[in-house]
């Protein structure tokens, strides 16, 4: 898949999504998100801590997973953290009315990690990584836009 599919088919989407959508902003905001820009930072962002965060109230998940609507706030962000009693209580049972997880989180995100810290690694990463610099610092930046000014600077 292109690296630049996001532009093509996700940030146009965003787009209709949002009321105050402003691609100066947001096509950088979506780059960022998408790891896509920077050569030596790498996001892995945590699901749960991400919903416990930003919907406390588990509104979305209530909203999408019918299924565990009845969990307190508390619960409905780990459903398959729950007790045994907790599961007869609110009626949620692992592998029957709630599906198991298919990855641990932990395993998951340290394996992302390391793969991804290990590209950091390679010849062409590394030749990749300077160019980019080289490309867009402000010297080269301003190196480039001097002919230009000398080109509509009046004599």
């Amino acid at each position: 898949m292109s690296p630049f599919k996001y532009r093509r088919e996700g940030a146009p989407h965003l787009a209709q999504l949002f009321l105050d959508f402003e691609p100066g902003i947001h096509y950088p905001q979506f780059q960022m998100q998408a790891s896509v820009t920077g050569t030596n930072l790498i996001r892995l962002y945590n699901p749960v801590k991400q919903s416990q965060e930003k919907d406390p109230k588990g509104e979305f998940i209530r909203r999408f997973v019918p299924e565990i609507t009845e969990l307190p706030d508390v619960l409905i962000h780990t459903p398959w953290l729950l007790t045994p009693m907790e599961s007869k209580l609110y009626d949620v049972i692992l592998g029957e009315t709630y599906p198991h997880p298919i990855v641990d989180l932990e395993q998951t995100a340290k394996r992302a990690r390391d793969t991804l810290w290990a590209f950091q690694k390679r010849d062409d990463v590394q030749l990749e990584s300077k160019r980019i610099l080289k490309q867009h610092t402000l010297q080269t930046v301003l190196e480039k836009a001097e002919p230009l000014m000398v080109k509509i600077r009046p004599k």
